[in-house]
C-alpha cells in the first residue's frame, strides 16, 4: 500500500535525500506535487483511521486484568495501551504523512504488544517483533534473517557496494531490490515547511528521514517503528515539533543509502 510516490521525482534534489538549493521550482510543477500530496494525505488519513479503529476493537475483545506480580505481562500491556492511545492522538493532530504513518505504526505495534502480554500471561514466549521497512514503514515487513549457521557455512562472498548499502538499514524486499539495482527506494515523503530550505516556496517534499530530528521525532525512529519511547513522547505532546519561526536552515539530510 502507498507504493511509488511517483510525484517526488518532479522536484529536484530528492534523489539525494535533500531539496536542491538555488534555482526556482516551476510553479506548475510544485502545484502538481502539492495537490498529489494532499490526495495521499487524505488517503492515508482514512487508512490510519481504519487501523486505529481495528486496534480499538482488538483491545476491547482482549482486555486483560493483570495482578502486580505479573511484571512482564503488565509492562507489555501498559506499553500497548499507551501506544494505542498515542496512535489516536496522532490521528487527531497529524499535520503530515509521517504523523499519519506513525499513527498506523503505533496502532499495529499496540496490537503486537497486546498479543505479547497475553502470551506472557499464559506462560508462553512472545513471538518476535515485526521489523518494518526504514524507507517507508507502511511497506511490508522486512524479511526474516536466515538462521545462524556454522562458521564454515557462514562464509559468503564479499558484498558489493550496492549490496552493502541495501543491508545498511532494514528494508522490505521491494526497497532492497531497488537499492541493489541502483535506484532510489520507495521512500515516505514529508513536507518541509516554507523557509526551511533557503528557497522562497510554500514548502518542499523530502524523504521523511531527511527532516532534522529537532523538527521531527519520526526521522530517526522510522515513524515509531523502532525504539520504545514513541508512545510516551506523543502522550507528552513532544511530537509537535516545528522549526523556529523565520529561521532558514538547510535540512540535515542523511542522503541516499547507496
Amino acid at each position: 500500500m502507498f507504493r511509488r510516490w511517483w510525484f517526488i521525482g518532479l522536484l529536484p534534489g530528492l534523489a539525494e535525500g535533500r531539496p536542491a538549493r538555488g534555482g526556482r521550482v516551476p510553479k506548475e510543477r510544485q502545484e502538481l506535487v502539492l495537490r498529489e500530496w494532499e490526495v495521499l494525505r487524505d488517503r492515508l488519513t482514512r487508512f490510519a483511521a481504519e487501523r486505529v479503529a481495528t486496534a480499538g476493537e482488538v483491545f476491547r475483545a482482549a482486555e486483560l486484568d493483570l495482578p502486580p506480580e505479573e511484571g512482564a505481562a503488565r509492562r507489555e500491556y501498559l506499553w500497548a495501551l499507551d501506544a494505542y492511545q498515542a496512535a489516536g492522538k496522532l490521528l487527531d493532530e497529524a499535520a503530515d504523512l509521517p504523523d499519519l504513518t506513525a499513527a498506523v505504526v503505533l496502532a499495529e505495534r499496540a496490537v503486537e504488544r497486546l498479543a505479547a502480554a497475553h502470551a506472557a500471561h499464559a506462560g508462553r514466549r512472545p513471538g518476535p517483533p515485526v521489523l518494518r521497512c526504514f524507507y517507508n514503514p507502511l511497506h511490508g515487513a522486512v524479511p526474516a534473517a536466515p538462521p545462524k549457521q556454522s562458521n564454515k557455512a557462514r562464509r559468503r562472498p564479499r558484498l558489493g557496494a550496492r549490496e552493502a548499502a541495501a543491508d545498511r538499514r532494514p528494508a522490505c524486499a521491494a526497497c532492497r531490490r531497488a537499492i541493489i539495482a541502483g535506484q532510489p527506494p520507495d521512500v515516505l515523503p514529508a513536507l518541509l515547511p516554507a523557509g526551511a530550505t533557503g528557497r522562497r516556496s510554500p514548502g518542499v517534499l523530502v524523504p521523511y528521514y531527511a527532516v532534522p530530528q529537532q523538527w521531527s521525532p519520526w526521522s530517526a525512529t522510522a515513524c515509531g517503528a523502532y525504539g520504545e519511547d514513541g508512545p510516551a513522547l506523543v502522550l507528552r505532546g513532544e511530537h509537535r515539533r516545528r522549526p523556529p519561526r523565520g529561521r532558514r536552515t538547510r535540512p540535515g539530510a542523511t542522503g541516499r543509502p547507496d
